[in-house]
Parts: structure tokens; sequence; C-alpha cells
């Protein structure tokens, strides 16, 4: 089944973290994100896997601006996270935002990898988003 849109591209969203050593975890999201769906990665996606890696560390967490993630939900999660440090950045600061930097970096290199792609389904795409 191709999941091909109008134009013949294959959108997929996906919501991942970087730490100093490079992109870490990439999350497949299925459907809309909402502030309920975000407040769940955080916590079972972000977490899980910050705390895998970096277990007595403090987590220093930047987040982009949207209005998902500065929902009260979310704050007031975030605001219970004691091993949390949520570090804010300027509105428009692109160059220091690590992540839209980290998307950057992967689209150029599955444009390098693979100019054309073999597939029109969400699953190859993951894959090949994952591999990249």
């Amino acid at each position: 089944m191709s999941n091909c849109t109008r134009s013949g591209r294959v959108p997929i969203l996906c919501w991942g973290w970087v730490s100093h050593e490079g992109a870490e975890m990439l999350h497949h999201i299925d459907g809309h994100l909402d502030d309920l769906h975000y407040k769940y990665i955080l916590q079972n996606v972000m977490m899980f896997s910050v705390l895998m890696l970096y277990p007595n560390d403090l987590i220093h967490f930047q987040q982009g601006h949207s209005s998902i993630y500065g929902s009260r939900l979310v704050h007031e999660w975030l605001k219970l996270q004691a091993e949390v440090e949520l570090i804010d950045r300027p509105s428009q600061a692109p160059d220091m935002n690590h992540i839209e930097i980290t998307w950057s970096k992967l689209k150029r290199t599955m444009q390098e990898t693979w100019p054309v792609l073999p597939s029109r389904n969400i699953d190859d795409l993951l894959t090949f988003v994952s591999d990249a």
C-alpha cells in the first residue's frame, strides 16, 4: 500500500533528541501530535532513553517553541522532573537549535545516499531515516 501524497512524497512525523555525542533517538509519531502525546513521548521515550545512556546526569533539555511544547500540561510535567533542567533559547535563533541542524544534516545525508527513494511507503522511509 502506498502512503504517497498527491505530490508523490511520503510524509512522516518523527520526534528525536540529540546529545553532545550526536543523534540518539528517533520516534515515529503516527498521526497528530498534541500535548498529551508529546508528554507521553517525553516520559516514555525521551526520559527512558536518556536515562539509559546518562543514568546519573542532569538532563539539560532544550525544545522548540511549538505551542504544544509550551502547553500547561507539558510545562507542569517538566517542572516535576528533578533530573531535567529546561534550557530556554531565543525564539529567532535557528543556529542555536541543535534539532533543526540535525534534521538538516539528516535530509542532506538521505539525499546523498538515496537520491531517488526506491519505495513509497512509510515503513521503508522510516528505515531510511533511521539508517541515515
